[in-house]
């Protein structure tokens, strides 16, 4: 009888064991995303001082999207790539996104680790 119980038991249990475990529909899928933050702002300049105290303009007509880079303690890293494909990696004091203005466009910007730098691996 017991035997006949176990039997009958045996494919229930192996049915459950292929369940798959319950996921969190919120968590991003890879370790990337995980730490990104992407947010669409509508600008007209992006002005940044340089590590020599210089201030730059950079208008937003050609600029796709604003990646800044945590972990840096005493400066700030911003990487910007433009519609034509054009780059730049800039360390700089202080960033200032200008809304107001003549040229605005929508640019994404992105908060990341310096692990996803768009910059290609050079051999």
């Amino acid at each position: 009888m017991k035997a006949a119980l176990l039997i009958l038991l045996l494919p229930i249990v192996a049915a459950l064991a292929f369940v798959p475990a319950k996921q969190d529909p919120q968590k991003p899928k890879d370790a990337a995303a995980a730490t990104e933050v992407v947010t669409v702002l509508s600008i007209s300049e992006l002005h940044y001082v340089t590590l020599q105290g210089k201030t730059m303009k950079v208008p937003a007509r050609n600029v796709v999207e604003i990646r800044m880079f945590d972990g840096q303690n005493d400066h700030i890293r911003l990487e910007l790539l433009y519609d034509n494909g054009e780059y730049s990696l800039i360390d700089a004091q202080a960033m200032h996104l200008l809304r107001s203005g003549g040229g605005k466009r929508d640019v994404r910007l992105i908060r990341t680790t310096g692990t996803s730098m768009r910059f290609p691996q050079l051999p």
